[in-house]
């Protein structure tokens, strides 16, 4: 009784995190949006991350003097998070200085869609019927969710972009790639450390991309750098993202993980819209279109269909 009195208690606290988790990162792209009208992605990435940076010291000095092959280690990191960091968190970006933060929202929450078919694809896992045609459902919701600027003829109505969806298509894909790959290099690694390296990884290369955007000139930087923090947009942005979305934000999904299965922590990506969809209608002002629910409910039938195989084969 005992054990499963801690078992419940566990998993209770697993949802309480991942809860915490859905609500921080479902409110993300709705805080950013406004401070890209400021500045650019590159350097607002910057800032996100040197601020991280900061705050992740002392995780990077618990876990520093525990890691072995320190060089060999770092190097593997570094180039993973490229893809995981500096491109895929690029290419979301510029997706969302195009596009509106709603329909930004919607195309990331099917980001574990394009997770589950790389593993498919480069690990060779394999699927059922049932589970392949509930794919192929939310895969078709992803499509018409992605193509909605052109069905409502107009690439920029009301805010919407094709160009800024297919972006996050392409974010969409990196992480899947990122997240292959990190699941056979990172296995044995403490997340925290990899996160934390993963925020230096950001400092780095968005501040060479910000300056690249500049043609490297130093003054003009820094003039942007002033103009940018004039803006609350921007503070708030930078601040948010740093302490929430990736502090706190990723260590309560770390931990959200802990006390129950992948597959079902995974299913409270698909409760994000209740956080992003009020948020952007009442901070925003943004328009939720009928086909973008129609589009959500497709990809929901589809995951349903596809996670119901992992829970018949447990019984």
């Amino acid at each position: 009784m005992a054990k499963r009195s801690k078992k419940k208690q566990t998993r209770l606290q697993s949802y309480l995190f991942l809860g915490l988790n859905t609500l921080v990162w479902g409110a993300a792209l709705i805080i950013v949006k406004p401070a890209l009208s400021v500045t650019t992605p590159f350097r607002y990435l910057f800032y996100r991350f040197a601020f991280a940076g900061l705050l992740s010291l002392p995780i990077l000095f618990h876990y520093w003097p525990k890691i072995k092959n320190k060089k060999k280690t770092i190097t593997r990191i570094t180039l993973l998070e490229l893809i995981g960091t500096t491109l895929s968190l690029g290419l979301l970006y510029f997706g969302l200085s195009k596009t509106s933060a709603i329909e930004a929202s919607f195309i990331t929450t099917t980001t574990p869609i394009f997770v589950v078919l790389a593993g498919i694809l480069y690990l060779k896992e394999k699927e059922e019927k049932h589970e392949l045609f509930g794919l192929t459902l939310a895969f078709i919701g992803t499509v018409l969710l992605t193509a909605l600027p052109v069905i409502l003829n107009g690439n920029s109505l009301d805010g919407l972009s094709l160009d800024g969806n297919l972006l996050i298509i392409g974010q969409n894909i990196a992480v899947a790639i990122y997240y292959v790959l990190a699941k056979k290099h990172y296995k044995k690694l403490p997340k925290l450390f990899v996160a934390s390296i993963s925020f230096y990884v950001g400092i780095t290369t968005f501040f060479f991309l910000s300056l690249l955007e500049l043609n490297f000139s130093f003054p003009n930087f820094i003039t942007a750098i002033t103009n940018d923090f004039s803006s609350t947009s921007v503070w708030f942005a930078t601040l948010y993202m740093a302490i929430f979305g990736s502090i706190i934000g990723l260590t309560s999904y770390i931990k959200g993980q802990d006390g129950i299965e992948a597959s079902e922590a995974g299913l409270f990506t698909y409760l994000q819209p209740l956080i992003y969809v009020p948020l952007g209608i009442i901070l925003l002002k943004e328009h939720v279109y009928p086909l973008q629910i129609v589009s959500l409910i497709i990809i929901f039938a589809g995951v349903y269909l596809a996670e119901s195989r992992f829970k018949k084969k447990k019984h």
